[in-house]
């Protein structure tokens, strides 16, 4: 299968473009990233509490960026797993960091962890493999 990639500046994760997206922009820290976000009430479960998928969609944004900010190599999910260790309130400021577990061929295994700004406590922990694809197939709009 010869896909395509473009990147239209629409990620509702980073994508500057995308009018109701999150606009994550990433640090960089020898080997690892970290970005810095406050979840809104539009991304709440519970009241109050923000809602698990939006921590895993920031996870998973942070460990696939990880190899392409760090290497220049483009990759995608193909395996995340999130461990949740506290609830997070709307408001407050949050960290998300990935690093490298390990690397082979084709694939990265990364880890992330979002803590909370203010005391560093961990809400949620991650690990994922990321596949790398074809650079010379990446689109940029």
């Amino acid at each position: 299968m010869n896909e395509v990639w473009v990147d239209d500046r629409y990620c509702f994760a980073c994508g500057e473009k995308n009018p109701v997206g999150m606009k994550l922009s990433f640090n960089i820290n020898k080997k690892e990233i970290t970005t810095n976000y406050i979840f809104p009430k539009e991304f709440q479960g519970y009241k109050d509490i923000v809602h698990g998928g939006m921590i895993s969609l920031l996870l998973d944004e942070v460990m696939v960026n990880l190899p392409w900010l760090i290497y220049k190599i483009p990759v995608v999910s193909a395996e995340i797993k999130v461990k949740f260790k506290k609830p997070l309130k709307v408001g407050e400021k949050i960290t998300a960091k990935a690093w490298f577990e390990k690397e082979k061929k084709r694939i990265f295994y990364t880890k992330g962890v979002v803590m909370r700004e203010k005391d560093n406590e961990i809400i949620a922990e991650s690990e994922a493999i990321c596949v790398k694809i074809d650079a010379k197939q990446i689109i940029n709009n």
